[in-house]
């Protein structure tokens, strides 16, 4: 597997906590947004949202956004577990892991942070 990811992002350090609990083995594939390397035809081959990370399994598959890439590493590697085996268990971790990608993060996210200072 490879992970497209920069350092500094939240998400992209979500994916590699994953990967790590499962011990699985990737390569790491840098990509620096600050210096628009997001934005280079080679990128964007990879990932059309011009976002990070990006997983590309062994098969040749891309897989963006760091919750649905957790997702497919716990199903396709299931153990260890990444969520409880009953059902309001998974529903709680599921819900704090939302607040954080949905509500938290979007704030200290590259994109809006240029907009904000921009305006």
């Amino acid at each position: 597997m490879k992970l497209h990811n920069y350092f500094r992002s939240s998400a992209s350090f979500r994916v590699r906590i994953a990967l790590e609990l499962k011990g699985l083995t990737y390569e790491y594939l840098p990509v620096h947004p600050v210096k628009g390397e997001h934005r280079q035809e080679a990128y964007a081959a990879i990932s059309p949202s011009g976002m990070v990370p990006t997983l590309e399994t062994d098969e040749g598959e891309l897989l963006g956004q760091s919750m649905a890439i957790i997702e497919y590493l716990d199903e396709q590697h299931p153990q260890p577990a990444l969520l409880p085996g009953d059902a309001i268990g998974r529903a709680q971790v599921r819900a704090l892991a939302q607040l954080i990608s949905c509500d938290i993060h979007p704030l200290n996210n590259l994109r809006v942070l240029k907009y904000r200072c921009a305006n």
